[in-house]
């Protein structure tokens, strides 16, 4: 399913970084779009798959229930993002510190983390929710 870019902001072709809005899965939500102005003009009102990253991580609440229906991204105050869905998979890279495949089922994406972002290690197959700040994607270009 992917995003749809909204608004893009900034012509700055010396940059690859620029302010705009996406929707996902019926949610708007405030985003650094990142990619060469020109290439993601041509994709404004277009739903693209993505890729994406939190700047920030302020919080990520694990031994939720799970239910992948309530999952997605969400805009909450003051620029706070909350990412909810399953942990799908864990790649270690070393003893401690593992990337985690968060599956997001509305709106049929991945977002991957460090647990050691997180601080803590959650199981493959558990419910996460993680609040935070800074959302960049990273349009797929074809």
């Amino acid at each position: 399913m992917g995003v749809t870019i909204n608004t893009l902001h900034g012509e700055d072709d010396y940059t690859d970084k620029h302010s705009g809005s996406v929707t996902h899965n019926g949610h708007i939500l405030d985003a650094v779009i990142v990619g060469p102005f020109h290439r993601l003009k041509s994709l404004l009102y277009t739903c693209v798959t993505a890729e994406y990253e939190l700047n920030e991580i302020i919080s990520a609440d694990t031994g939720l229930e799970k239910n992948d229906s309530v999952s997605g991204f969400f805009p909450l105050v003051n620029g706070q993002i909350a990412i909810d869905g399953s942990i799908h998979n864990e790649t270690r890279i070393d003893d401690r510190c593992s990337l985690l495949d968060i599956y997001i089922q509305n709106g049929a994406d991945f977002f991957i983390i460090k647990d050691d972002d997180i601080g803590h290690k959650p199981t493959v197959g558990s419910r996460i929710r993680i609040i935070g700040k800074g959302l960049f994607v990273y349009p797929t270009f074809t």
